[in-house]
């Protein structure tokens, strides 16, 4: 039965005009510093409004974590830092639709690959499996019909191999061009 209603779904999104049904692609690029690590996250991707309300991302993300060390009187703290590749599935929902200024909110997960910093501290180079969902929120300001730009914060939290958790929350501003 729930073959049979996606099948209809698909049939009605592919033979219903575009202007109908508030579909368009989109395609953006992001780039913006991470939160209490030191960091650098860049995006890419491409999505499908299949409402103006509405848009399903497919994405590419980069996230670089600084190595850090904290030395106090009687302690040190090492954090490795590393840089993780994913690949995410996200939706955004817009209050008040692409094309107005206004907020929105954005929820996904992401899958991929951590490459662990390798330093003084941490000589032995490794490849980690990772893991994560996210949720965060945004303004969007469309800068003319087809053209927006847009800023986000999103929270990731995951697993990176067999025993590590993964808390990374990248602020990020880009432009998106819709067709």
């Amino acid at each position: 039965m729930r073959m049979i209603q996606v099948l209809m779904c698909g049939v009605l999104l592919a033979f219903c005009p575009p202007a109908a049904r508030g579909q368009s692609v989109e395609l953006y690029g992001s780039a913006g510093p991470t939160l209490t690590d030191a960091g650098l996250s860049l995006a890419g991707g491409v999505g499908v409004s299949p409402t103006s309300r509405l848009t399903f991302f497919a994405s590419i993300e980069r996230i670089h974590l600084s190595s850090q060390i904290r030395r106090e009187t009687d302690s040190a703290s090492f954090f490795r830092g590393g840089t993780y590749l994913l690949g995410s599935a996200e939706l955004r929902f817009t209050p008040r639709g692409h094309g107005r200024v206004g907020p929105f909110a954005v929820a996904g997960f992401a899958a991929g690959v951590s490459r662990p910093n390798v330093n003084e501290v941490f000589p032995t180079p490794t490849t980690n499996g990772a893991r994560a969902v996210f949720a965060g929120g945004g303004l969007l300001l469309p800068l003319g019909q087809r053209l927006t730009a847009f800023a986000d914060v999103r929270m990731f939290i995951g697993a990176e191999g067999s025993e590590g958790i993964v808390a990374v929350a990248p602020v990020r501003a880009g432009v998106a061009w819709r067709f």
